[in-house]
């Protein structure tokens, strides 16, 4: 075997004891972005293979120094990829921006303005008194002013909102929720004429929706129209009831 085969089987040799010794010692030390301090390693050491004015007995020392060189070169660039694809994982999918969160949002309020309007407080400022509980009403719908009621006429909540026993509710102030009147006065129709010898007792009359609304408005009106000598307030039929124009 002459000296130049001899040279090459050493050089492979070496190689792959460098390799075996490089990997064991970076995997003690401290982990390597995946392939890539393996590839250095392979690169580095070629480059160390016995070359023109290389001694066969150094070629050993110089393919391990250059593969430690390897490691160290390349350990930090692969521990800040790994850092950087963590970051990028983290990212939300896609950030919503400003005006797709109001678009978003928009459904939300409308179903929230929609649960206040229907008794949490929230007053119009004509109210239609069209109880749906009623089969059918007779009768055109009254409009109540209730703003005007409040800021002309000077009404108080309590001379419309009462409690069970029939007072004003003197602490209600306008924007708190209150009851419908057909809680409390559950029978949607005016009260039956009482047979020939019966009396219906002024309770049992209240249990009329009809009837405890005619009496909260017509006794209201009445007395102001005595208190101040004028017929201003309405208390026939046909004025909260006007007939529907043909």
């Amino acid at each position: 075997m002459d000296r130049k085969t001899l040279a090459l089987i050493l050089t492979e040799v070496v190689l792959i004891v460098a390799l075996v010794v490089v990997v064991a010692m970076d995997f003690n030390k401290k982990p390597h972005a995946e392939g890539i301090a393996d590839t250095a390693v392979a690169e580095k050491a070629t480059e160390a293979a016995p070359e023109e004015g290389v001694s066969e007995e150094k070629a050993p020392a110089a393919i391990v120094a250059k593969a430690e060189e390897a490691v160290e070169e390349k350990a930090p660039e692969a521990a800040e990829a790994k850092t950087e694809k963590a970051v990028e994982a983290k990212k939300p999918a896609k950030e919503e921006k400003p005006a797709e969160k109001i678009e978003a949002a928009k459904p939300v309020e409308k179903a929230a303005t929609a649960a206040k309007a229907s008794g949490s407080g929230v007053v119009a400022d004509v109210i239609a008194m069209n109880e749906p509980a009623y089969a059918k009403h007779t009768k055109t719908i009254v409009q109540f002013t209730h703003k005007k009621h409040t800021t002309e006429y000077k009404s108080a909540c309590g001379d419309c909102h009462h409690n069970e026993k029939a007072e004003p509710l003197t602490e209600l102030k306008e924007g708190d929720a209150v009851q419908r009147c057909i809680e409390c006065h559950p029978k949607a129709s005016k009260a039956p004429a009482p047979k020939k010898g019966e009396k219906m007792s002024d309770s049992e009359k209240m249990e009329y929706h009809a009837e405890a609304l005619h009496a909260n408005c017509i006794d209201c009106h009445k007395e102001h129209n005595k208190k101040n000598n004028t017929k201003a307030a309405p208390t026939s039929c046909a004025t909260c009831h006007p007939k529907e124009a043909k």
